[in-house]
């Protein structure tokens, strides 16, 4: 198990090397090149498309923006693979109605939760016809929006309003000058504050919380290494669940390979409420991954009252959401005293989150920015979305929404496209 430790260690070296990032971006790059010359777009914008959402450099990534913008309209077509999909269990959850249709002509809101869900939705819907009777707001997954997926949408005549919480992306969908509107926000601006509320006056157990997966990238070996140089002897709560194979044996193999195993507690596959319940009987929540989306965890540690550190050269939307009034972004040798900072103050990041990101808050901004779009254009516009959360699932705020919505929400079926086998149009 040492030697399986320390070869998961050289790797982690090895990836985390920006150097050795950029140069296994070459060879990409220059295919992608090639196949622009000898007229293979397609190829081509895939190709260019992965080198964009890699590289960390600005200058790499306009270099090859271009191209991508001047023949983004061959961007992947994803495969239709029709009703054989069941992709209307996910109608009401992660696919949600906030706003029906009006018989007077004024369009309805599709909230559409996960780059995954987009996917699905292209491959198994008819998106103009949805897009004719609902505008669509998609909240990705993952930083990095120069994705096949979201230029297929931008063939799309309506507008797609794109929640875009991390800076990079929300200023690559301006340089698009397409129908992909930007909006700054991410899934870390949907957590119901009242989940925390039971919780938030427990008694304090543990220095530090991390609550993510195992999964390698999440950089569990950061905090291990800190706490086997560290000065005192710091009390550790990871909560997590298994990821691509990744388990917590292994996560603790290396904890015990720093020696540091001891001063851990760990749990995994816990209810959600559960997961509010230990985070608020921590002192500090720390996130240690390079890149995400826009981490829900930190959210939710903010609204669990708990200050928060992330990493300074982090990529991700709840970078925004480190102000001084909830943590500290820092840079990982400064990690051990970015934590004894915190805990000496006082924070109380819950206000700042309350006041700030909280759903409603989201909601109110959603709202403001689609109602201004469409009466700007001379669209009808009487009746505000309905509240929704990622608590820790995409669910409506207001039970009576959800009832009022589910007609709608099952409707949503009619954009089906036709089994496999029959014929029917190209969507998009």
């Amino acid at each position: 198990m040492a030697a399986k430790t320390k070869l998961y260690l050289m790797q982690k070296r090895i990836l985390e090397n920006q150097f050795f990032v950029h140069t296994g971006l070459i060879p990409l790059g220059a295919l992608g090149a090639l196949c622009a010359t000898i007229g293979l777009r397609r190829r081509a914008v895939s190709l260019l498309s992965q080198v964009h959402r890699t590289a960390r450099v600005p200058l790499v990534r306009r270099m090859v923006e271009p191209y991508i913008f001047a023949n983004r309209d061959v961007a992947y077509r994803a495969e239709q693979v029709g009703q054989n999909q069941d992709v209307s269990r996910h109608f009401g959850k992660r696919i949600s109605v906030l706003k029906e249709p009006g018989t007077d002509g004024e369009r309805g809101v599709l909230f559409v939760m996960f780059s995954e869900m987009l996917s699905l939705v292209l491959a198994t819907m008819d998106v103009r016809k949805l897009a004719k009777d609902f505008t669509i707001v998609a909240e990705p997954s993952w930083s990095g929006y120069c994705d096949e997926v979201f230029l297929r949408f931008t063939q799309l005549e309506e507008d797609v309003f794109v929640l875009a919480a991390q800076q990079d992306d929300y200023a690559f969908l301006q340089r698009l000058h397409s129908n992909l509107i930007p909006v700054d926000l991410g899934p870390c601006d949907w957590v119901d504050p009242r989940v925390a509320e039971p919780y938030v006056h427990n008694r304090k157990e543990f220095d530090i919380v991390m609550n993510s997966h195992w999964g390698s990238w999440k950089r569990h070996h950061v905090l291990f290494r800190m706490l086997s140089q560290a000065k005192r002897r710091y009390k550790v709560l990871l909560i997590g669940s298994s990821w691509t194979g990744t388990s917590a044996a292994e996560v603790l193999a290396l904890a015990d390979h720093f020696k540091v195993r001891e001063q851990l507690t760990i749990v995994e596959d816990i209810p959600y409420e559960k997961v509010m319940d230990l985070t608020c009987r921590a002192r500090v929540s720390v996130l240690l991954s390079l890149k995400e989306g826009s981490n829900r965890a930190i959210a939710e540690s903010i609204f669990c009252n708990v200050p928060v550190i992330v990493l300074a050269n982090h990529v991700g939307g709840i970078i925004k959401n480190v102000r001084p009034e909830t943590g500290l972004l820092v840079k990982e040798e400064k990690l051990e005293g970015a934590i004894e900072e915190l805990l000496d103050r006082e924070l109380r990041p819950r206000e700042w989150g309350t006041e700030n990101v909280s759903f409603l808050r989201s909601t109110e901004k959603l709202n403001a920015i689609l109602r201004s779009h469409s009466l700007q254009r001379g669209r009808p516009w009487t009746r505000d979305i309905v509240a929704r959360s990622n608590s820790p699932e995409s669910t409506y705020a207001v039970p009576s929404d959800a009832k009022r919505l589910a007609p709608w929400n099952e409707a949503l079926s009619s954009y089906l496209l036709a089994p496999l086998g029959e014929k029917t149009d190209d969507a998009v």
